[in-house]
């Protein structure tokens, strides 16, 4: 009798072992079907990371080459600017040099004038017109100093070569004291304004023929 339950126990725990093999399988067989699952899901997740990286490196490249784009126009409108402010300041200045040399010439006949009165004989003259020369010679001398201040002075022409840049020969005369195209005489002053003749002198040139 005994004999039977032990059989009967060993069928009963190797029906238990073979029950417990087959659940095992099943479990194994789940865990591989569910894999393949898992890294399908993953593939698409990493294709989809690698797009983002992609989109974010174009959008970088093309944010960059803007901005180097604004800087080279920036640079441009910085070099137009700078010819533009040196353009108008010469500009500038060549108008206002004009202005003054218009100014300044349209003087000098009154400074002709004040020369003209100041040559007249002084033992000729009575007390009162001497008193009157004298003020005309101050405001003469006025005038001068300030022309001399915006740069005007006189050609020195008596005795120098003739130059129609700075002479205008009216007259040729002989001379026995200077050479032939030698300034004798100047019969109105020139003036020059830096380097430049604001007005020739008049002269007398030598002609020994």
């Amino acid at each position: 009798m005994s004999k039977d339950k032990d059989k009967e126990k060993k069928r009963e725990q190797q029906a238990a072992e073979e029950a417990a093999e087959a659940e095992n399988a099943k479990v194994n067989e789940a865990a591989e079907q569910a894999e393949p699952a898992q890294d399908a899901g993953d593939a698409p997740a990493a294709d989809e990371e690698q797009a983002a990286e992609d989109a974010a490196s174009t959008d970088a490249k093309i944010a960059e080459a803007a901005v180097a784009d604004m800087k080279q126009r920036y640079m441009r409108l910085q070099a137009d600017f700078a010819n533009f402010k040196k353009r108008t300041a010469g500009e500038k200045l060549q108008i206002s040099e004009v202005v003054k040399m218009e100014v300044l010439q349209n003087v000098l006949p009154v400074v002709d004038n004040f020369e003209r009165a100041l040559q007249v004989p002084q033992d000729k003259l009575t007390d009162d017109l001497k008193s009157f020369v004298d003020g005309y010679e101050m405001i003469y001398k006025q005038l001068m100093t300030v022309l001399e201040k915006e740069g005007v002075v006189k050609i020195d022409a008596v005795g120098k070569p003739f130059d129609p840049n700075y002479h205008q020969a009216v007259m040729r005369v002989a001379s026995d004291e200077y050479d032939n195209d030698v300034v004798v005489e100047v019969l109105q002053e020139g003036y020059l304004l830096g380097d430049k003749t604001l007005r020739p002198a008049m002269v007398k040139v030598a002609f020994n023929g």
